[in-house]
């Protein structure tokens, strides 16, 4: 039996064109069997919890207002400069890492 140029021309357009249709087909079977996931660092998850909890809690303490209202006014509530500092720094700490 004798292969021609012709006939080896037929068979490979033929070929190129099951492989299309192949990878087409496994193409879109891929694509149908992917699934989307999602992947929360411990970070993220302490983040949160902490958010949750600030959230639930709440805004004002008043039995701690109603004492700081009381020593403002006998004159009794003082604070050092060291301590006004600290405090804003840590505000400053908290609200960046928040």
């Amino acid at each position: 039996m004798i292969i021609s140029k012709t006939q080896v021309q037929n068979l490979l357009q033929v070929y190129g064109k099951n492989k299309k249709i192949n990878n087409i087909e496994s193409a879109s079977a891929a694509r149908s069997m992917r699934k989307d996931a999602l992947a929360i660092s411990d970070e993220s998850r302490i983040k949160q919890k902490a958010m949750q909890a600030i959230r639930q809690a709440e805004d004002v303490r008043m039995e701690k207002v109603e004492e700081l209202r009381e020593r403002i006014s006998m004159g009794t509530y003082t604070l050092s400069e060291d301590q006004v500092a600290e405090k804003m720094i840590e505000r400053a700490i908290i609200d960046r890492l928040i």
